[in-house]
């Protein structure tokens, strides 16, 4: 049976030497891939995993992607109208509507990197709320972004399944991407 615990603590052991078994030497960036199920389990977690990340020795940042997310929304000053247009509109309507704020100049990417990259030295990172993407971006587009930009370690806490060694299942719904180039743990 699947564990969230044994797959933290495998991540606790790759943050604190994230160049085991990476002969590629690739940015510390982590995917800890979940089943969806457990989204709220995770979340009651969190408070305690990152208890045991500050006893590591390291300081933790948690990057809420939803507080982005709607800070972008409501920054955009597009809220109100929405919600006017929402019981004629179609659903594939407001989704674009959401996804054009979000690209607008790379906003939603430029915000999480902004907030990953200026994170001291000693940090672990921690990226929340991926679902919330959903459908408007894939974390991969972020991990792209954050390419040989990330000297701390950092966590994409990611619902869904991995698939081998590069390939992850989003919500479990979507189909396997096979493009990732960081470390993939839990999942199974």
């Amino acid at each position: 049976m699947y564990s969230l615990d044994s797959a933290f603590n495998e991540l606790i052991d790759k943050i604190r030497d994230p160049d085991a078994l990476n002969p590629a030497k690739s940015d510390p960036i982590f995917y800890f891939a979940y089943p969806p199920e457990l989204m709220l389990d995770l979340k009651r977690r969190l408070p305690r995993w990152t208890s045991k990340i500050r006893e590591a020795g390291f300081d933790v940042r948690r990057v809420s992607l939803a507080d982005i997310l709607w800070g972008l929304v409501d920054d955009s000053g597009r809220w109100d109208d929405w919600l006017k247009l929402e019981a004629d509109a179609d659903v594939d309507q407001i989704n674009e509507a959401v996804r054009d704020v979000l690209r607008q100049g790379n906003a939603l990417v430029d915000r999480v990197a902004e907030a990953v990259e200026s994170a001291p030295e000693g940090t672990v990172v921690l990226l929340t709320e991926a679902e919330l993407l959903h459908p408007y971006f894939r974390t991969r587009t972020i991990e792209s972004r954050l390419h040989d930009k990330v000297g701390t370690p950092t966590v994409i806490f990611y619902p869904g399944r991995r698939s081998g060694q590069y390939g992850l299942h989003f919500l479990d719904f979507y189909p396997v991407d096979g493009n990732y180039r960081s470390t993939l743990l839990g999942g199974l």
